[in-house]
């Protein structure tokens, strides 16, 4: 009879994007979580009086992911997200006897080599695939993804024809903004005044759990690169607003077309000053939002994803 196999999920609790929670909840009865950040209580309140780098916290969390491996006796372990990992969690995970990997999103430099424990690294952008061969390491590209919405959507018609934007402020997201000629509603609690009568900005920082929501409420959804922390990757944002059911309106980039096709699942502009004549044919935009919502479900949730690692030789 063959053994099932047993995903330990190592990560970040509380992180912006929720990617560890994510995909452990998506990755089935036979997965167990541990938060490297607070594990537990007392972990939690070790960090704050003492710090991350004390002696007394450090230990502490290797004891708590010891007792951990040794209670669930892991198949396979995941870490989610770029840790660079302290000796004694390298040797503690190397000694699981688990098939490992690590799944990565940041930019990166050469320490990561030194998570000598992983055996196989997956990077959600293109670019850093390459950067990971250059240092030696089993790496391929594994773009991020979605949990699609358990609760039926509000219909097409219902939906605001605002174009809607949830994002950072960056440089080139302002520049962005400053030429669209279309009503946009931005949302984010650092954004400066935009010299723009057509964008309306909401000074206020969301949960991801009502990010997803809004998109649920409107038929368009702006998407633009961070250029400080992405170089050919696709943002959570893209599956989320597909998955969502709203039509994903962004700029291209090298892993578009490795994930969506270019205007019949997304649409895609070069410059601000198209995106009006982009969403101005409202039948064309809810064809290409169903089209964006069956390949999101399809192909992009953290489920498959989770699948994925887990069968990879």
């Amino acid at each position: 009879m063959t053994t099932p196999n047993r995903l330990m999920i190592i990560g970040k609790r509380g992180g912006i994007l929720h990617w560890y929670e994510d995909v452990l909840s998506a990755a089935g009865p036979n997965a167990y979580g541990f938060a490297l950040n607070h594990s537990t209580l007392i972990t939690r309140a070790l960090k704050g009086i003492f710090g991350v780098h004390s002696g007394i916290y450090k230990q502490r969390v290797a004891r708590e992911l010891s007792a951990a491996l040794t209670y669930f006796s892991p198949t396979h372990i995941l870490l989610i997200d770029l840790f660079y990992l302290r000796p004694e969690i390298n040797a503690l995970i190397a000694s699981s006897g688990a098939k490992t990997a690590q799944w990565i999103g940041d930019k990166f430099d050469e320490k990561l080599a030194d998570n000598s424990s992983i055996q196989r690294f997956y990077f959600t952008d293109s670019a850093l695939v390459k950067q990971g061969i250059s240092l030696g390491l089993a790496s391929s590209y594994l773009a991020l993804a979605t949990n699609p919405p358990s609760d039926a959507l509000p219909s097409w018609e219902s939906r605001s024809d605002q174009l809607l934007f949830v994002a950072a402020p960056s440089d080139n997201r302002i520049k962005m903004l400053e030429k669209i000629n279309y009503p946009t509603l931005v949302i984010g609690p650092k954004w400066p005044d935009i010299k723009n009568p057509a964008i309306q900005i909401r000074r206020k920082r969301l949960s991801l759990k009502a990010v997803r929501a809004l998109y649920s409420q409107h038929k368009f959804v702006l998407n633009q690169i961070n250029s400080k922390n992405i170089i050919s990757g696709l943002p959570s944002r893209c599956f989320d607003v597909t998955a969502y059911g709203a039509c994903l309106i962004t700029d291209k980039v090298a892993d578009l077309e490795l994930n969506f096709a270019k205007n019949h699942e997304v649409l895609v502009y070069t410059s601000s000053s198209e995106i009006s004549g982009l969403i101005k044919s409202n039948s064309e935009c809810r064809l290409i939002a169903e089209h964006g919502q069956k390949r999101a479900q399809t192909d992009h949730t953290y489920a498959k994803r989770a699948r994925s690692i887990l069968h990879h030789e």
